[in-house]
């Protein structure tokens, strides 16, 4: 004769067995689940920012999506695209900017277009490049990318670029291509 206890012993061993082996704990599901995750204290869907200084208009920035970040060192981040526009003191449009995303970190006034960046200013000219860094404070544009620069005399190549905030005044740092010069 079968002594049922042994039985519902058995099966309570195997299923707590089954149970124990089938519960285990991976290091990245514990870390997905305890982990800090940054996430942003406000977002704006197609949103349109004016910045002014002394009451006038200096940076309009338009974007599908800016999310704001917080903490010691709070950042916007545009993403779907934007666009953002210069004027001068006059309110006079100078140059615009567009990209896929960017960074604006607003302790260092600093903004960094990143993804198909085009620059156009008030003349035509067109700068594109991967990378771009705005300084606001200095209104001072940069980059260490390649850069196309399209103008009504052709096109000119290299790496790197410093420029104004309006993009009129501005060299490439390593020129490359051939560039000809009338006699």
């Amino acid at each position: 004769m079968i002594n049922l206890r042994y039985i519902f012993i058995a099966v309570v061993s195997a299923f707590s067995t089954l149970f124990l082996f089938s519960c285990k704990n991976e290091i990245a599901d514990i870390k997905a689940i305890t982990e800090d995750r940054v996430v942003p204290l406000q977002t704006n869907i197609e949103a349109s920012y004016k910045y002014t200084e002394n009451g006038k208009l200096r940076n309009l920035l338009e974007a599908k999506q800016l999310d704001q970040y917080g903490g010691d060192s709070t950042y916007i981040v545009a993403s779907g695209g934007f666009k953002m526009t210069f004027y001068d003191s006059t309110e006079v449009e100078t140059a615009s900017m567009s990209a896929v995303r960017g960074t604006y970190f607003e302790k260092q006034n600093k903004l960094i277009a990143e993804e198909n960046v085009v620059l156009v200013n008030t003349q035509g000219e067109m700068l594109e490049t991967s990378k771009l860094i705005f300084e606001q404070d200095s209104s001072r544009i940069y980059t260490d990318q390649f850069v196309t620069i399209t103008s009504g005399d052709g096109k000119f190549y290299g790496k790197g670029l410093e420029s104004n905030g309006s993009f009129t005044k501005y060299r490439i740092l390593q020129p490359t291509g051939d560039i000809y010069v009338e006699e």
